[in-house]
């Protein structure tokens, strides 16, 4: 097996992952402006990052394979700030519901949609409970910065005026 990103495995070797009922990991991030020391794309790199580095971790144990990323999320909150795209709730949710319908035609029954940025948050808990029901197989969601949150309150702690980026 060449690895765990759904673009760089053949069509082969995406059947055997079927096979052995891997989960796949689904992420979703933003592109919005992070301050004058980050680019846009940050929500979206990270959130692809930890779904591969899990993935390869985990590949170990278990079958995982990573699709690619949806780079654009919810971000009406940052377009004051310049550098963000933003996409409307019904427009998120399309290419969502459209990604994970073609995973289980493919032949997978487990998803899990790793989020990258706080303002996709409500929109996915509606829509992973919705896709759920609608195709009849476990949809979830996670935010990856929910796992180390108490490092992250730590951090805050100790540091003045760390916030967002």
């Amino acid at each position: 097996m060449s690895g765990v990103q759904w673009n760089r495995l053949t069509a082969a070797e995406l059947r055997a992952l079927t096979a052995r009922d891997a989960v796949v990991l689904l992420p979703i991030g933003a592109t919005e402006q992070h301050g004058p020391h980050l680019p846009t794309g940050v929500d979206d790199f990270l959130a692809a990052e930890v779904c591969r580095r899990a993935a390869v971790l985990a590949a170990e144990h278990i079958g995982v394979v990573v699709t690619p990323s949806v780079p654009t999320g919810l971000s009406e909150h940052h377009m004051a700030f310049g550098g963000t795209l933003t996409l409307s709730l019904p427009t998120l949710h399309a290419p969502l519901r459209d990604i994970c319908r073609s995973v289980i035609r493919v032949g997978f029954s487990r998803i899990l949609i790793v989020n990258g940025h706080g303002g996709n948050m409500t929109a996915l808990n509606a829509l992973t409970t919705e896709l759920t029901a609608e195709l009849s197989t476990p949809i979830a969601f996670a935010s990856y910065f929910g796992a180390g949150r108490e490092v992250v309150r730590d951090t805050l702690e100790t540091q003045d005026g760390l916030m967002h980026a």
